[in-house]
Order: C-alpha cells, then sequence, then structure tokens
C-alpha cells in the first residue's frame, strides 16, 4: 500500500511527467538561439507568467530546418532517447527535464532547465582574453559537482554518459552549481556495471573522438563506468589549457601570424572546425558553438587551401594527422604558464583520470570524497593557521 509519505516524495516527478498543460513553442526565427549541435540547435524559451507568477526559462533542444529536410531520423531518435533518460533521472548535478512534445511535423523538442552557460564557452572566452586557466576553486566546484554527477549515474541509475566534454557541463551563475547535460547518446551499464558490445551488439559508443578513451579508440568488446573517467579527466585538462585535448600545439600554430596569415573572419571559424569536428556524433550543450560533421568541416576547410604546396598547408596537414594519431591518449599539459600550488589536487587527479588502463583510473565517488576530504582539510588548516 502507497503511504502518504511516498506519494508526496513522488508528486513532483508525476507532475512533470504527467502534466497535462501543453507546451506550445514557437518557430525557430522568434525563438534565442543558444547553441548548435550536429543536427540540433538549442533555444531560449521565455514562459508567460501564470496566475501572476514570473516563470524561468526553458531551454528547448530540437532537430534543425536541415536535418529534417535530409529526412534522417537518427537526430530526432536520440532527441527521444534523451527525453526518455532525462525523466527518470532526478539529481541536482543533472540538468533537469522539464518536458517534450511532438510538432503536427512529427519532429520532437525537449524542454530542459536552463543555465547560466556552459563550462566550455567560459573556457572559451579565458582562451580569448587570455585569462589563464580556469581559478582552482571554479575547477574545484566543478569537479566535486560533476564527480557526484557521474556517480549517481554510474552506481544509481546504471548508466554510461558516453559524451563528458567540457560543453555538456552547464554553470548557474558564478559556479553556484555544475550540472551534466547531453544524455542522448548515454549506454546502459549492466549489472556488473559494464557494457558488453559483443553480447550487444545492437549498442554503440558514439561519443566525440577527442575526449574518447584508449579503450573506445581500441574498440574493446567490454568497457565500464571508467571510460566516462577518462574523459572527464580531459575536462579537467581543459580547465587547465583552455583548449579541448590534443589540439594545443595545433592551437598555437593558428594563433601564430608568423605561420598562418587568417583574417579575422577567417580565424574563428577555421579554430571551431579543429575544436569540435569528430568522424561521430557532437551533441549539443545549451551554450555550444556552431558544430558541424567532419564531411561539413571537410568543405569548410576548402575555403582556406587554395595553394596546397604552401608551409602553412604543410603545417596544417601535419598537425591534424597529429590530433588524429592522439585520440585516447593523456595530452601534455601546456608549459606556457606557471601552477600555483592550489592547482596540484586538480593536475594530479588529471593524470589518474586519464591513466591509459581503466582498472587505474579512480570511481566517480573516490573522487569526491577524496575532495571533499582534502577540502575539510584544507578549511582544518586555515583556521589552525588563524590561531
Amino acid at each position: 500500500m502507497d503511504t502518504p509519505r511516498r506519494k508526496l516524495r513522488n508528486l513532483h516527478m508525476e507532475n512533470v511527467q504527467n502534466n497535462s498543460t501543453p507546451i506550445r513553442i514557437p518557430p525557430s526565427p522568434m525563438l534565442k538561439t543558444l547553441g548548435h549541435g550536429t543536427g540540433v540547435s538549442v533555444y531560449r524559451l521565455d514562459r508567460s507568467p501564470k496566475l501572476g507568477r514570473i516563470r524561468s526559462p526553458w531551454a528547448v533542444k530540437r532537430i534543425t530546418q536541415r536535418t529534417r529536410a535530409k529526412k534522417d531520423p537518427v537526430y530526432n531518435d536520440r532527441i527521444i532517447h534523451e527525453a526518455a533518460i532525462l525523466r527518470k533521472l532526478n539529481h541536482p548535478n543533472i540538468v533537469g527535464f522539464r518536458g517534450v512534445i511532438k510538432s503536427s511535423e512529427g519532429v520532437d523538442a525537449l524542454a530542459l532547465e536552463m543555465c547560466s552557460t556552459s563550462l566550455g564557452s567560459i573556457l572559451e572566452e579565458r582562451h580569448d582574453e587570455d585569462l589563464g586557466p580556469l581559478p582552482a576553486k571554479h575547477t574545484f566546484k566543478m569537479i566535486m559537482d560533476i564527480a557526484h554527477a557521474l556517480d549517481f549515474l554510474h552506481t544509481e541509475a546504471r548508466l554510461l554518459h558516453g559524451d563528458l566534454k567540457s560543453f555538456n557541463v552547464l554553470v548557474k551563475g558564478e559556479f553556484e552549481i555544475c550540472k551534466l547535460c547531453d544524455f542522448g547518446v548515454s549506454l546502459p551499464l549492466d549489472e556488473n556495471g559494464e557494457i558488453n558490445f559483443h553480447k550487444n551488439p545492437h549498442l554503440q559508443y558514439v561519443g566525440t573522438q577527442l575526449w574518447s578513451p584508449p579503450e573506445i579508440m581500441d574498440e574493446v568488446e567490454i568497457i565500464d563506468s571508467k571510460a566516462d573517467i577518462f574523459s572527464f579527466g580531459l575536462i579537467i585538462y581543459e580547465t587547465l589549457a583552455l583548449v579541448p585535448p590534443h589540439t594545443l600545439e595545433l592551437d598555437a600554430a593558428f594563433n601564430s601570424s608568423s605561420i598562418i596569415d587568417l583574417d579575422s573572419s577567417q580565424e574563428l571559424p577555421q579554430r571551431k572546425q579543429l575544436n569540435y569536428s569528430d568522424e561521430g556524433h557532437t551533441s549539443a550543450a545549451h551554450t555550444q558553438p556552431d558544430v558541424s560533421s567532419g564531411k561539413e568541416c571537410a568543405d569548410d576547410a576548402s575555403i582556406y587551401t587554395d595553394e596546397d604546396d604552401t608551409k602553412e598547408n604543410d603545417i596544417s596537414d601535419y598537425s591534424l594527422t597529429h590530433v588524429e594519431q592522439a585520440y585516447g591518449t593523456r595530452p601534455p599539459l601546456p608549459v606556457a604558464f606557471q601552477l600555483s600550488d592550489d592547482y596540484n589536487c586538480v593536475v594530479e587527479l588529471f593524470y589518474l583520470c586519464t591513466n591509459a588502463h581503466s582498472e587505474d583510473r579512480p570511481a566517480a565517488r573516490t573522487i569526491w570524497q577524496c575532495f571533499e576530504n582534502n577540502a575539510a582539510n584544507v578549511a582544518a588548516g586555515s583556521d589552525a593557521a588563524s590561531d
């Protein structure tokens, strides 16, 4: 028999899942675009007041007009898949599910909690303004929050996120809280916390190659939750290097006027091509920049290759090949700046998470527990010093 207390506890999720109030989403041109992904766009939906109360805006994800024209169902199917996952997840460090609606054309739109920005956008701004690594206190907060989210995913929800990267980490306010988003390519973990691709040939790890772990690049038959931990380690790398993994040398080349002479209108698209292209799927976060598929990026790159025998193109070709060869490895940390002692734990965790063998990587629960203990020790030390 269901108790009143249990009914109250489940009331919120029941209201979200069974809300009879229709969600009306205007046409795309009437909405503010928050970001783009391969095949999808994310928009801001400002909701009108209800009973005199102001309601918070939502982020709405749906496939683009261009994707609809191609009549490829894969991206709409991923939105449906993500909605089915998110409606079952209830965790403070996972983006909140708000609803899903199908248009008259059969296109599904996923309504989500809206956050201020993404970690990826913050890091891009710091890179462009030469501000140096993300402040240690913000990196600590991000690590704690996302480790809590991953612990919940891996142990309670039994899910592998499968596409961890800085643009799939949302940030509210001044790092008041960080939330994990984009579950369109998440995979179920079995009772052993593993995914056996041989026994389940219908399952496929999609992800984004720049952040993929070695076991994915090696196409092993069985992986576990530690695949997410490797990608998480590369997010930590991004907070230090301010560029996606494996692109540090390439970024330096593109920002060197003595090597490549691009005007301002060309430089930004070229850099985005480098940072976010892959042969698979790149999911959309709330504030992710425009992302193209590998083929589209190759077409865009032709703009910059009018003279195939130039020194610039020789360096670019070599660098791109070098990047691809580095997939699934630990990227070297930048040496252009010195890190203070505040970053010691961050750097150590980066190395632990990016160990080549999955068994040598820490579990998400181990990560947040260690950082929680470290924060307590630091606080105790500070109190003792003040006395």
